[in-house]
């Protein structure tokens, strides 16, 4: 089945492979969560990743491997996501930009979007420079901004001023949001006018929050294994995907971190496919649903649905 992927970390999907071959060492351990108790624990797992791309030919050659590994789990569009500011040890963010463009649009097959991240911990200054790079390269292979990081410790409500910018400039955007944090990081995600929520599961926690999902028309992008890694819930069972859809609720289906969480969409969809009893019926709902919330214009997506109707 051909796929859309909404909601994809750079560097949480590094190449193991290659990063060995930089290293000289074997890295699974600092690079696939196992064990993790909670979200601080799971995001420690990018430490070492961000110190891999803070080379150009290192940041190209991982964007091309991420492509590859896109392509081969049938994605046919995908947004990728990661926060430039991260990466500046040897070159400028509009560098690192331009590095993981390079990578991507090597795959042919497989078209890619690149949405940069806000971090939580960062300084108001710092994620006003992500603004502005963002405002500076939308358009030109970058699509949208993000808020992310540790949701439990930077609470969604305090930065309204941020989104407030973001608004005026007519900048598209997605929130991290009802992942580590209850409903109401959902409640302030909703109050600043997003209309994609990274996550968001936790909205199942307040009636009144679902039905504002609904009335807004919301999606979310869910990431099943990534929710389990980071003990947002603790069995698949309880997993509130397919209530949020009988409730109403747009969703979509992602991998959220490759490398972190060892997945594909492929075992996502296998995953859904075991605990749930959901068919292709519904994977191509949800991908259909991918497509109406991407940041791309209206001619775009309906060429999305052609391909992914074929």
């Amino acid at each position: 089945m051909k796929k859309i992927e909404l909601h994809l970390h750079l560097d949480g999907s590094l190449n193991i492979s290659y990063a060995e071959k930089i290293l000289g060492t074997d890295v699974s351990s600092q690079m696939i969560a196992t064990g993790c108790h909670n979200l601080s624990e799971y995001l420690e797992k990018f430490n070492l990743p961000i110190q891999l791309l803070q080379e150009k030919k290192k940041i190209t050659e991982f964007s091309y491997l991420l492509g590859k590994d896109l392509e081969k789990d049938g994605v046919i569009y995908a947004e990728v996501r990661f926060c430039p500011l991260l990466h500046v040890e040897k070159i400028s963010a509009d560098e690192v930009i331009s590095a993981v463009l390079e990578g991507f649009q090597k795959i042919s097959t497989v078209k890619v979007n690149l949405i940069l991240c806000m971090m939580r911990n960062f300084p108001q200054e710092k994620n006003k420079m992500i603004i502005d790079l963002v405002e500076k390269h939308l358009g030109q292979g970058v699509c949208a901004i993000d808020l992310a990081g540790d949701e439990a410790n930077y609470h969604t409500s305090s930065f309204a001023p941020l989104f407030e910018e973001i608004r005026k400039k007519k900048i598209p955007f997605t929130i991290h949001a009802g992942e580590a944090d209850s409903f109401s990081s959902v409640d302030a995600a909703i109050s600043f006018g997003a209309l994609r929520i990274g996550h968001g599961i936790r909205s199942i926690e307040s009636s009144s929050t679902i039905q504002k999902l609904i009335d807004y028309g919301i999606t979310l992008e869910v990431c099943p294994t990534s929710n389990l890694d980071t003990k947002v819930v603790s069995n698949i069972l309880d997993y509130p995907i397919k209530k949020l859809m009988n409730l109403g609720v747009l969703i979509t289906i992602n991998t959220d971190n490759r490398t972190v969480s060892n997945t594909s969409l492929e075992q996502e969809y296998q995953l859904l496919r075991e605990n749930f009893g959901f068919e292709e019926k519904d994977f191509l709902q949800f991908n259909l649903n991918a497509i109406d919330a991407a940041f791309l214009s209206s001619s775009e997506k309906e060429e999305l649905k052609r391909q992914l109707l074929k």
